[in-house]
């Protein structure tokens, strides 16, 4: 992981008073390395990617408390079941059909095993150097599924649709890399409704994001545009994968 600076208190993680509450903040020294590109990837690359991912979820277990000095943390929250409630009030019935579906199968699932996970593995928040990557944004790790933890990093080889991942290749290197350095087989279809999960929580913070004022001219409209077809992208995925699951 990347070095964290120092305060002048000498600590890592400061808590800090804002508008919107107490936040935890911190400040990443400069990380050096490469940010590979999806477009870029190759096959090997994947699979480094897997493996560095594995090296996460080893080096954040013995950073954690002993189980006796604390309970295990549960899973994250069925977010399916919020947003099915959120698109019934907006009249939206099709996403509350699909949603209301996806959440009674999230139940159901056995979450084990759980990982100390990143919640954001992506590779914008990598540098690679010398085959090994350092990561950084830490701020939606926590205890999770190992699948979801993997479905989160490698949402931009899954695509929009579910059934059809839109790189494969990459895919199926990443998911071998991952199981070259842990010994866990994770197979693409056990993706699916993790990813979709994430889905269902970015459409549920979608009406609090786009309550803002994007008249006039500038990046501002631009970038609202951007979110507004991000989340139609979501609401796909979604959908899609109520069809698809079993």
């Amino acid at each position: 992981m990347a070095d964290l600076a120092r305060s002048r208190h000498g600590r890592t993680v400061e808590r800090v008073s804002t508008p919107l509450g107490d936040m935890a903040a911190c400040v990443l020294r400069r990380v050096e390395g490469e940010e590979l590109e999806t477009g870029d990837l190759t096959a090997d690359d994947a699979l480094a990617w897997g493996l560095a991912l594995v090296d996460f979820h080893l080096t954040a277990d013995k950073a954690r408390p002993h189980a006796d000095l604390r309970p295990e943390p549960v899973c994250p929250a069925n977010a399916f079941t919020a947003l099915a409630a959120e698109a019934e009030a907006q009249s939206d019935a099709d996403l509350a059909l699909a949603a209301g579906r996806l959440g009674r199968l999230y139940d159901r699932q056995d979450p084990k095993p759980l990982v100390l996970g990143h919640g954001d593995f992506e590779l914008d928040n990598l540098r690679w150097s010398g085959g090994q990557a350092a990561c950084f944004d830490l701020d939606e790790s926590g205890m999770m599924p190992a699948a979801a933890d993997v479905a989160s990093a490698v949402r931009d080889l899954l695509g929009l649709h579910p059934a059809s991942p839109q790189h494969p290749e990459l895919l199926a290197a990443f998911l071998e890399g991952y199981r070259q350095g842990s010994g866990q087989v994770i197979s693409p279809d056990e993706l699916l409704l993790h990813r979709a999960s994430f889905a269902a929580r970015q459409l549920l913070e979608a009406p609090a994001v786009l309550d803002v004022d994007a008249a006039g001219t500038g990046w501002l409209p631009d970038l609202a545009a951007s979110l507004v077809s991000h989340y139609a992208g979501e609401r796909h995925i979604v959908m899609g994968t109520a069809a698809v699951v079993p």
